[in-house]
């Protein structure tokens, strides 16, 4: 029975691979809500993206100077955007993480205006943090590195942390997340992308099949239509917003590292409300939450609804800081950490220009 079933699984793969057309990606199987799949093709058709059967998308490695959605992007072979191969710590090095999503990613810094880029040395803040450290300690080995994908939610974040925590070895984690939790899907991030390792395996070894992706794209159109059309919920609601990212605070704390916490970033109350509101209220949420637990938390006033409308030249639009908003959280954020003793004897960072 084994045999027949192999042989017969091998057909159906078969016949998937040579007649049908298009081949399924695993980025499309991953990623069920339109939404998001529309997010990742800019209207060039560019693409940075690939599957993964962990966080569901993650960036591509090896891209170099892509334009894609007005950003250049560069990538390493570890799906990062950093300008060097991430490997084991060194020796005595510091190494700084930063969680985060789009804004720590540094979606349009820098804007690229048809194919040209406009504002070529500006660049996302822990890149400036990283800047301003070394240039204050000269001779010390220092990298910030931003754990940060576009669209990722503070689930993905915490999911991306445990997996890699132990090997990257940092000295201190900041985390910044935000819009993405508060935006509404189907289902919240849970329950929509589980991450023990009975459905990330699974997840793996689908992917490795036209066949079966074909098949699981089938059951869950079936679902769909079984479940009909229900009100869409926050991908993350507020309370389970706090537990991931305390969370992630007490897995780098027990990993041996320093922690801070950057509040959640937005720009403009009134662009598409409710989601001055919502994000206000995680905001609160995780500030209270961090008081409590003792852990360092860093809001950047300017960089919130509650400064609009001044705030307006630090952003590009109503959720993402420009290279000017990236300068001002460079500049707090190693303030902050200098006064609150989290660079390990490390010189606070020069001043961002």
């Amino acid at each position: 029975p084994l045999l027949a079933f192999a042989t017969l699984l091998a057909a159906a793969e078969g016949t998937a691979r040579l007649v049908l057309r298009p081949v399924v990606a695993p980025l499309e199987f991953f990623v069920a809500a339109p939404r998001q799949r529309a997010a990742f093709t800019d209207r060039q058709r560019v693409r940075i993206f690939e599957g993964d059967p962990l966080l569901f998308w993650r960036l591509m490695p090896g891209l170099d100077r892509v334009v894609w959605d007005g950003t250049l992007v560069s990538t390493n072979a570890e799906h990062l955007r950093h300008p060097r191969p991430l490997g084991p710590k060194r020796p005595g090095a510091f190494r700084v993480l930063c969680a985060g999503d789009s804004v720590t990613f540094g979606y349009r810094v820098p804007r690229v205006y048809q194919r040209r880029a406009s504002d070529i040395g500006q660049v996302p803040y822990p890149r400036l943090l990283e800047q301003g450290l070394r240039e204050a300690n000269p001779g010390r080995d220092v990298e910030v590195v931003a754990l940060a994908v576009p669209g990722y939610s503070s689930h993905q974040g915490l999911a991306w942390l445990r997996r890699d925590l132990a090997r990257l070895q940092p000295d201190l984690v900041t985390a910044c997340f935000g819009w993405n939790d508060i935006d509404r899907r189907a289902v919240t991030d849970r329950q929509g992308m589980p991450a023990g390792w009975p459905h990330v395996t699974a997840r793996r070894l689908v992917s490795q099949s036209q066949a079966l992706m074909r098949v699981g794209l089938w059951l869950r159109e079936r679902q769909a239509l079984s479940r009909g059309i229900t009100a869409p919920v926050m991908r993350v609601p507020s309370d389970e917003f706090v537990e991931n990212v305390l969370d992630m605070a007490r897995l780098a704390r027990e990993a041996g590292a320093e922690v801070a916490l950057i509040a959640p970033i937005y720009g403009n109350p009134l662009a598409h409300p409710p989601e001055g509101d919502d994000i206000a209220t995680h905001r609160e949420a995780l500030r209270k939450a961090a008081a409590a637990a003792g852990i360092p938390f860093l809001e950047v006033p300017e960089l919130t609804e509650k400064a609009y409308p001044a705030n307006a030249p630090l952003f590009e639009e109503h959720i993402h800081p420009n290279h000017r908003g990236h300068r001002l959280l460079a500049r707090r954020l190693g303030e902050f950490l200098a006064d609150e003793g989290l660079l390990r004897g490390l010189a606070a960072p020069a001043a961002v220009r």
